[in-house]
């Protein structure tokens, strides 16, 4: 059987709620996207969707071994094993606990799913004026003997005024693989600022469709860093929402793959409010026959004017044979904006590499300090230094050279 025929098994057991089933048969109705659909065109579930996940399957106990390999070592800690909560930090102002149900605007069928069947993930709650020193890192570790579906649901609120980071990883432990439909939603209050860190650096079993909504309120602060490194197949869907004045949104991107890997970011920034800003920074670098999409869409509604808004999407093909579809769009109603958007697809300048070549430089050491210097800008945005270590190194490790970039 296949994953909607597993998944349909899995609902009869679950016994659902009139309300719950009903998004379901929704989601049954439309069924998993398609590249028929405009934002799937470059990203094909076909092959994922065939095979016969088991659903929500039990694995086994993560052990401190594998925690201080996936971790970062930071102070805070929350800790998922099968999605069950098995640690957590105790820290003033903040509450943390496990699943529990919210609503979400989110109409597409992996959304739907999502809001469905899912029972699993975190709730974390941040108490007004509570600045939090520290960042909090969150490790979800999935671990089972046959092809797994899971799914996960995160509700995050931060009250008036604080401050809160955030370094997030999902990390399959089996050879067998993992499916992983992930969904996370954040509300920043009144001059809250955010930081969200997601390190997909998964192995080559993971299959990841990662969605997160963000919703500001007025003179709140957001910032988003993605590094994909690793994992087979991975999705993100990135939507923020402006909903008062003088908002800032960041965005940065970094992936760099290889082999078959296959990354997908989509983006979506809509401006609702006036005297905001947002900019958005993506570098890709793609090896071996890998495979990069990017759609990032930016939108101005009418009441939204002195917009302040940039995109970039910029990226390396360092083989012949890797890939990148590329689709930035500006949607603007707003008359007094300043909006641009850049793509560019290219590979290392010949001459900078003579350049370093003539002066005794070995060619592999030459390209990857070009291409580090190509994908530097997005990393030192990253305000963690735990964050941008890891990105230095894997960057290094990924071009197969013994380099500290960190010098």
């Amino acid at each position: 059987m296949g994953l909607i025929e597993n998944i349909k098994s899995f609902s009869i057991i679950e016994n659902l709620s009139a309300e719950k089933n009903g998004l379901f048969q929704s989601f049954l109705a439309n069924g998993f996207p398609t590249i028929k659909q405009e934002d799937w065109k470059y990203t094909s579930l076909k092959k994922i969707v065939a095979n016969d996940f088991s659903v929500e399957g039990n694995g086994v106990t993560v052990s401190e071994e594998d925690i201080k390999k996936y971790s970062l070592g930071l102070q805070h800690k929350i800790v998922f094993c099968g999605g069950n909560l098995i640690s957590k930090p105790s820290i003033d102002g903040v509450s943390i606990s496990a699943f529990s149900e919210f609503e979400s605007q989110n109409k597409d069928a992996i959304s739907v799913l999502n809001s469905s069947l899912a029972k699993k993930g975190f709730t974390i709650k941040i108490a007004k004026n509570t600045v939090v020193e520290n960042p909090i890192e969150i490790l979800f570790f999935t671990s089972t003997k046959q092809d797994n579906f899971v799914q996960y649901r995160n509700n995050i609120d931060v009250g008036e005024n604080s401050q809160i980071k955030f370094v997030e990883r999902i990390q399959n432990l089996s050879d067998s693989k993992c499916f992983v439909n992930h969904f996370t939603q954040i509300n920043i209050r009144k001059n809250a600022k955010v930081e969200y860190n997601k390190i997909q650096d998964n192995n080559e079993n993971a299959i990841l469709i990662d969605n997160m909504n963000l919703y500001q309120q007025q003179d709140s602060s957001v910032i988003v860093n993605t590094l994909i490194f690793g994992g087979a197949f991975t999705r993100n869907n990135l939507n923020f929402e402006q909903n008062g004045s003088n908002c800032d949104s960041n965005m940065n991107g970094i992936s760099i793959l290889d082999n078959n890997q296959f990354a997908d970011n989509h983006t979506f920034m809509d401006h609702k409010q006036p005297h905001c800003r947002s900019n958005e920074m993506y570098k890709g670098i793609y090896l071996g026959d890998s495979k990069g999409v990017f759609n990032g869409k930016i939108m101005v509604r009418p009441d939204a004017q002195k917009i302040d808004a940039f995109q970039s999407n910029n990226n390396l093909l360092l083989s012949e044979n890797a890939t990148i579809d590329s689709k930035p769009q500006l949607e603007i109603y707003a008359d007094d904006v300043k909006c641009s958007h850049g793509c560019t697809i290219g590979q290392l300048d010949d001459d900078a590499l003579f350049y370093m070549r003539s002066r005794g430089i070995r060619e592999k050491e030459a390209k990857a300090v070009l291409t580090y210097a190509f994908a530097s800008e997005a990393v030192n945005n990253f305000t963690i230094a735990e964050v941008k270590k890891l990105a230095q190194k894997r960057i290094a490790e990924k071009l197969h050279v013994d380099l500290d970039f960190n010098l």
